[in-house]
């Protein structure tokens, strides 16, 4: 079908009118495919949707439901199983380290984003919440991994402090951040879309380490007058600093109301970080110790990455997207306590798990 319009006169400026055409009176089926063609919007049975109204820009809310674990570089020797030769039979005794695994657990994270519709760029407001636990019990002829039962009835140093024949662990772990980012769109071919975001990483994370010793192992050298023994220590940690990354897109299957793509964030932050400690030994006699830790201020390093799959449903004045993937996250130098046989700790932590993400977009 061809339409031909005259000419303008000279006194009249041009002005171009569409009109919506009728679907019921289009006598060739060529007009509707071109129709649904040029608007990802019109849905198949001839009716349109309306997408959001992205000239002024559009509110992006989203809900996480997080399934992660931790894994820390010192929980896996909290204690040490100590058999000695005379006790095999043989030239030889063993020495187990003992580990404390943490448990996989529930969180969550909220975002809110503001995009603006001329070119892509939006803020964007995040808050991750995650808690989980260690829990540990070793028996046999059991030694402590911690400074202050080096001390137990040892305040000179010239022993290496009392040995058990059950001990237990509890290690609470407690993680927020907030994350604030600008960010902007940038196509870099049809079928790739990268949006880099330059932000503010704030973090909060505070360990609790619960130790329980049971039945003091007397030596030739060394009476014990107590039954059992606690030692608790804690570490808090704060930073704040800048932080870099990007969203990458690829689209794997398009329709007119829905979209599946393939997603991956890698990212990374630098901060201004600082560590507290606390350590306190008692046990049922007289004894009671606290190791003074001076604080510690310094450069904490993180970096992480996810990937997955989101599906984008689209409706007349909004769309929703529900995200499935894997989200891996590592903090390099995050333990810092002081330990009796490593010394001054710098080990690295880490998060990983997987994330359910249903955001909406209007």
């Amino acid at each position: 079908m061809t339409v031909i319009l005259p000419a303008p006169l000279r006194s009249e400026s041009l002005t171009t009118e569409t009109a919506p055409v009728p679907l019921e009176s289009a006598n060739s089926s060529s007009l509707v495919g071109e129709v649904l063609h040029e608007n990802d919007w019109a849905i198949e049975d001839g009716t349109t949707c309306l997408p959001p109204n992205t000239s002024r820009g559009n509110i992006r809310l989203s809900a996480d439901a997080l399934f992660w674990t931790v894994r820390e570089g010192s929980a896996d020797n909290w204690a040490q199983v100590i058999t000695p030769k005379e006790a095999l039979g043989s030239y030889v005794g063993t020495a187990t380290l003992v580990d404390a695994p943490f448990d996989w657990n529930t969180g969550f994270r909220v975002g809110l984003e503001c995009q603006r519709g001329t070119d892509g760029s939006g803020i964007a407001l995040q808050y991750t919440n995650f808690n989980t636990t260690a829990t540990s019990r070793a028996a046999g002829e059991v030694y402590s991994a911690f400074l202050g039962n080096f001390f137990a009835d040892n305040t000179d140093g010239d022993a290496f402090g009392p040995h058990y024949r059950s001990a237990s662990i509890q290690w609470d772990f407690e993680f927020q951040t907030i994350d604030l980012q600008v960010q902007r769109s940038l196509p870099i071919a049809r079928n790739l879309t990268v949006r880099p975001f330059i932000g503010l990483k704030t973090a909060f994370i505070n360990q609790s380490v619960k130790s329980c010793w049971h039945q003091p192992i007397d030596t030739a050298e060394k009476t014990y007058h107590f039954t059992s023994a606690n030692e608790d220590l804690k570490q808090n940690f704060w930073g704040i600093g800048p932080s870099l990354g990007a969203t990458l897109k690829i689209p794997l299957y398009t329709r007119q109301r829905y979209t599946l793509k393939f997603f991956g964030t890698p990212s990374g932050a630098l901060m201004y970080g600082h560590w507290t400690f606390s350590d306190v030994y008692t046990n049922d006699g007289p004894t009671s110790i606290s190791i003074d830790s001076n604080p510690i201020t310094g450069v904490a390093t993180m970096v992480s990455c996810v990937m997955g799959i989101e599906w984008t449903q689209r409706f007349s004045r909004a769309s929703t997207t529900l995200r499935v993937g894997y989200e891996s996250q590592i903090w390099l130098n995050q333990m810092q306590f002081y330990s009796y046989n490593m010394g001054r700790l710098n080990n690295l932590m880490s998060l990983h798990g997987g994330i359910l993400e249903f955001s909406i977009n209007y």
